[in-house]
């Protein structure tokens, strides 16, 4: 059984406890690129389930043709472990039952169900391709980045709450490159503000941990979530792209 098949399983049994005979929402509309590989992928092709995007039917089904770069987790990894997935290009799709789920205290995704629909989500989002390239140059960087003598250090006198900030970029968050930069900097100036600190020299710190040329290092300092700035943030992209070669 493909992992793919495995997880299509696992959606299937859970909205069907959940939802009865509302399940079936109707005729499929997201058609397979070719025979599903177990029973649950082409229940997918034939029927709409009820709460599963076509998005990730279309991820499920590009996955079980090995196009997806997927590991199956049957636990919920620490933040720095999915950063080095997305740091090798790759992305984790979590299988839990609901204690687990409702344990992590997110409650954007309390039980198993959810929180499988909001990896698979992500899923899509990571190997999209306009912001693929981007996403693994930048969290290959960040992770070399945190694990240096400057960052550790500044990372003990900031507050949990840049910490689980951090964690939220690095781990839960997928999209344009830049703009998770502009996150990462924007946590670490709210960090820097509550501690009563400098802003400029505490996010030095990160860019200078980061190995940013000169000049992407100035396009660094000004790029922000406004999105006010597009050739800083072109300039900032290609080096992120640059990256993951």
């Amino acid at each position: 059984m493909t992992g793919a098949e495995t997880t299509a399983a696992f959606l299937l049994e859970r909205v069907r406890a959940s939802r009865g005979p509302l399940w079936d929402e109707g005729r499929g509309r997201v058609p397979a690129p070719g025979p599903p590989s177990g029973p649950a992928l082409q229940t997918l092709v034939e029927r709409r389930v009820r709460g599963v995007p076509e998005a990730v039917v279309r991820g499920l089904f590009a996955w079980d043709r090995g196009e997806r770069p997927v590991d199956l987790l049957f636990e919920i990894p620490a933040a720095r472990r999915v950063l080095a997935l997305q740091a090798r290009g790759r992305r984790c799709v979590c299988l839990i039952d609901d204690a687990t789920a409702l344990a992590h205290g997110d409650p954007r995704h309390p039980d198993g169900l959810s929180f499988a629909l909001h990896d698979l989500c992500h899923l899509e989002k990571f190997v999209a391709p306009e912001h693929h390239p981007g996403q693994v140059g930048f969290f290959r960087i960040v992770e070399r980045a945190l694990v240096t003598p400057t960052m550790i250090a500044l990372d003990q006198e900031l507050d949990d709450t840049w910490r689980a900030d951090r964690d939220y970029v690095i781990a839960d968050m997928n999209g344009s490159a830049v703009f998770l930069f502009a996150a990462l900097k924007m946590k670490l100036t709210l960090a820097a503000r509550r501690r009563g600190a400098a802003i400029a020299p505490t996010v030095d710190v990160l860019l200078g941990a980061m190995g940013l040329p000169d000049d992407v290092l100035d396009a660094a300092r000004v790029v922000s979530p406004r999105r006010d700035r597009p050739v800083e943030a072109r300039r900032l992209l290609d080096h992120f792209e640059s990256e993951a070669l």
